[in-house]
């Protein structure tokens, strides 16, 4: 399959594809995600700047950002009829992404984050979070009833998991839901250390 490409646009269509694996390998910055389950095509992307080079391989997509003398505001629709495992290395911010429709097989947030907001599906078994270390004013909204286990490798400071709230920590964190063990659909949340500012809600 080719994708299409227009100056600002770039598309593909779903074809046999069961599984989509999106990548970013240069960081991430200024972009909006959402969930499509009515669009033929497995993504579409749109930038108001400089398009980042986007490849693809079978159900791989990589994105990887050029250098950029302004932010590059952008939109990645993804196709909800196949399940994503999302990856973003070299950082994130200024990210809002709305999986809430999607059956997520997991998700990877680099160390060095801040200003990301992600709003997470109902999952059908235990799906994997994981945020690098020193990650800031981080968001991750999941359905109501739906338990998490959220452990921290090393020190964080303004940790916020429901009703639970830590202040500031130098070892390890491990908190779960009262009924996480009993429940087949479930996150199970990564944190490394020296993150700040994470807040789990539903």
């Amino acid at each position: 399959m080719t994708a299409t490409r227009t100056a600002q646009e770039v598309a593909l269509p779903l074809g046999s594809v069961d599984l989509g694996h999106l990548v970013f390998t240069r960081g991430v910055s200024h972009l909006t995600l959402r969930v499509d389950d009515s669009m033929e095509h497995l993504f579409r992307a749109r930038f108001d700047g400089k398009v980042p080079d986007i490849g693809v391989d079978g159900g791989i997509v990589t994105v990887r950002y050029r250098p950029s003398l302004r932010p590059v505001h952008g939109e990645i629709t993804l196709s909800g009829r196949v399940p994503w495992y999302i990856q973003a290395r070299w950082g994130m911010s200024h990210v809002v992404a709305d999986f809430g429709n999607l059956e997520l097989r997991g998700l990877e947030i680099s160390g060095g984050s801040s200003h990301v907001e992600v709003r997470l599906p109902r999952p059908r078994e235990t799906i994997g979070v994981r945020i690098g270390g020193g990650a800031s004013e981080v968001e991750l909204m999941r359905p109501a009833g739906v338990p998490v286990r959220v452990h921290v490798g090393g020190g964080v400071s303004d940790l916020a998991v429901d009703d639970f709230r830590l202040g500031s920590a130098g070892g390890k964190t491990d908190w779960r839901s009262p009924d996480y063990d009993r429940r087949a659909g479930r996150f199970d949340v990564e944190i490394g250390a020296g993150a700040s500012k994470v807040t789990i809600r539903t």
